[in-house]
């Protein structure tokens, strides 16, 4: 026990002594916490942080500016310090992203003397100490706040500027316009505002971090599907007739475009191999007419349930995608290829009992036209159908490159 009780005690004096150092806890340091304690009970000392800042003395119907003698309106701002793209979900039209936020505002009531308190220009505080707004997403599916309640802080400055942090994640409405997926770019717009406030009394600012413009953070915005290609910010008003409902949201507007590749190898490049080999199936030439016909009710089937896998990937609208488009152009070829062949064979056994007895030489070159011949050249028309579809469905990803 005596062996435990000397260890324990060594151990403790071995971690204060790591932990601590002396030399921090100099007289400076000590003085600043003697003049934030005597500044922090000055401050909040007739602090009600139940009760807004914000002036309410104004006519919410009225114009801005319209009473002279009162205080220009109350600022907040909001400033984007990153953005993480987390999904998007094109059925329903919807983005989801996660965003770090910093929120600023102005409270006279937090102002102090820097020189009458010891130069001190800053502070931090608990959150509930001081009254904050309620930032909220304008006609969105979902916010989620990912701070703790119980530990988020503030920064209060000597002049009222009060500032703090926030992790949300939005769920945004997004309108998609798919009509040339899977090359598309998308564009969608995420809105914030504080909604008990009117723009008469509240003016809003919003900014973006210049530092997270840059290529080399821009790039890893974005996820394995989409690429973050542009964000963009400024403030829009949301008015209404009688002007009481009016206020002004804050716009982050980001632009994204799809990366095509999945849907270039398990799509367009397997249809166009399914297409090219069904057609020369269809037209083999020692095979039976039920054989062919089977090879190319295998391929429509194939390009039908290609078309139900991409229907549910795109929203429900009114436009036909590119690739839907594409699909559909095979499987049209690939009727072709069925109704030409079965055509063939009627015409031939029409035809020929007609042109054997006839001894011209047109006679002749037409018999022979409607053997093999024939088949070999509506073969090749429809294959050159299918390439050229292939390549203009192609030629979409090299613009886009």
């Amino acid at each position: 026990m005596l062996l435990l009780a000397a260890l324990l005690t060594f151990f403790l004096q071995y971690t204060y002594t790591s932990n601590y150092n002396s030399g921090q806890y100099v007289p400076k340091w000590k003085q600043f916490l003697e003049h934030q304690s005597n500044l922090t009970v000055d401050l909040f000392a007739d602090y009600d942080a139940t009760i807004s800042p914000v002036y309410t003395k104004i006519d919410r119907t009225r114009p801005i500016g319209y009473d002279p003698e009162a205080p220009k309106r109350w600022n907040y701002s909001v400033f984007l310090y990153y953005l993480k793209l987390v999904e998007v979900l094109e059925p329903a039209e919807k983005v989801s992203v996660v965003l770090e936020l910093m929120e600023t505002w102005y409270d006279p009531r937090l102002e102090w003397n820097a020189t009458a308190n010891g130069n001190i220009t800053s502070i931090y505080a608990r959150q509930d100490k001081v009254w904050s707004p309620t930032l909220s997403a304008f006609g969105v599916n979902e916010i989620i706040d990912f701070r703790d309640p119980d530990f988020r802080l503030v920064s209060i400055s000597y002049n009222g500027e009060v500032s703090d942090y926030l992790s949300v994640r939005v769920s945004a409405n997004c309108r998609m316009d798919v009509s040339i997926f899977p090359f598309d770019t998308q564009t969608c717009q995420i809105y914030f505002c504080l909604p008990l406030f009117n723009r008469v009394q509240v003016e809003v600012y919003n900014e973006i971090y210049d530092q997270i413009l840059d290529e080399s953070i821009v790039k890893h915005m974005g996820n394995s599907e989409w690429k973050l290609v542009n964000l963009t910010n400024r403030v829009e008003l949301a008015k209404y007739n009688d002007n009481f409902g009016s206020m002004e949201l804050a716009v982050f507007e980001i632009t994204l475009r799809r990366n095509p590749l999945y849907y270039i190898y398990m799509i367009v490049f397997p249809s166009f191999i399914i297409n090219v080999i069904s057609i020369l199936g269809v037209f083999l030439k020692n095979a039976d007419k039920m054989s062919k016909l089977n090879v190319g009710l295998t391929n429509i089937m194939t390009m039908t349930f290609i078309l139900g896998v991409m229907a549910d990937k795109i929203p429900r609208t009114g436009n036909i995608p590119l690739l839907g488009i594409y699909i559909i152009v095979n499987l049209v070829i690939m009727i072709l290829a069925i109704a030409v062949v079965t055509m063939i064979t009627e015409l031939r056994q029409w035809a020929l009992p007609c042109l054997k007895p006839k001894k011209g030489s047109f006679s002749r070159k037409l018999e022979t036209f409607l053997g093999a011949p024939m088949e070999y050249t509506c073969a090749i028309i429809l294959e050159l159908l299918t390439t050229a579809n292939f390549f203009v469905m192609i030629g979409f990803w090299f613009d886009d490159l």
